[in-house]
């Protein structure tokens, strides 16, 4: 298993997606887009590797920052490879990397990503500052938008991982159900369509997944906190649901490969990201102690 870690938006979903050859992840451009633990399954004729796409690394504000902390945790805790993503292009992303203590016993990757950010002199030059006197097994430079370097890093990464039997049947391809993904591909809609703080306010439950119906039925709640944020999300005469919901299930039936019929509510969950039992009800994982 190797586990991708690194700061918010540094491109490990887009590396995810590349290193197992399908969209699983959901990706924008907002940062803290991934909340939970996501694992992809690569397979090949003399491979099974599991790749895990992690929340961005943070200092926690509220309960739902402290699940996303744990889950990279459980995450650090269960690899047999680490690999530490870096935004070349991010003066923050890079001092993060300078301080990062690699795990001890575990092969560490260091991926310099978004090389297109930078010359390839200046790639080179925060390349050797960050690995002198550090403790990377090997360090790799891709473009995550656009593939480049994905083969090579696969191509390590498989080189490190333990031998062992197929964990999963070769043609799986994630852990996580088909309702799982719906909800992340609604809430991914959210981020994409909603401006400011709203779609970080925002949470997906899927309440009904009828896939005998033909369309694939499908009913799904978006929770908020606030009643005002209701108006932005349903929008002037529905607007805005319309348009989340049009494009969400456009993703849906790509994944699925079938009509889907899109049932979409909204309702107020005051402070649901602040409070433990709202998380625990909405599929979040919490850090085990006193609350």
């Amino acid at each position: 298993m190797c586990a991708i870690i690194g700061l918010p938006n540094v491109g490990k979903s887009t590396l995810l997606n590349h290193l197992i050859g399908e969209r699983l992840s959901i990706v924008t451009h907002k940062a803290q887009t991934t909340r939970q633990r996501l694992l992809g399954i690569y397979t090949d004729e003399n491979h099974q590797a599991i790749f895990v796409d992690t929340p961005g690394l943070l200092e926690p504000r509220y309960a739902l920052h402290e699940s996303m902390q744990a889950e990279v945790a459980r995450a650090r805790t269960d690899a047999d490879v680490l690999m530490y993503v870096v935004d070349l292009g991010w003066k923050t992303s890079l001092e993060h990397a300078r301080d990062f203590e690699t795990p001890p016993g575990i092969p560490s990757i260091l991926c310099l990503n978004k090389a297109d950010r930078v010359g390839e002199d200046e790639s080179t030059r925060i390349r050797d500052s960050l690995t002198e006197g550090a403790h990377w097994h090997m360090t790799i430079t891709t473009v995550a938008s656009t593939a480049r370097g994905v083969d090579e890093l696969r191509e390590a990464i498989l080189g490190l991982l333990p031998s062992s039997p197929p964990l999963y049947p070769v043609d799986d391809i994630a852990a996580a159900p088909v309702r799982f993904f719906a909800a992340e591909l609604i809430r991914e809609t959210c981020f994409e369509e909603l401006a400011d703080e709203v779609p970080y306010a925002t949470a997906v439950e899927i309440e009904t997944f009828r896939e005998a119906d033909d369309p694939v039925y499908i009913a799904a709640m978006i929770y908020i906190e606030r009643e005002s944020q209701k108006g932005i999300v349903i929008g002037r005469g529905g607007s805005m649901i319309k348009s989340i919901g049009r494009k969400a299930r456009g993703k849906i039936e790509r994944l699925i490969e079938r009509p889907v019929y899109l049932d979409l509510r909204v309702k107020v969950m005051p402070n649901w990201r602040r409070r433990p039992g709202r998380l625990k009800l909405l599929g979040y994982d919490l850090p085990p102690g006193p609350r």
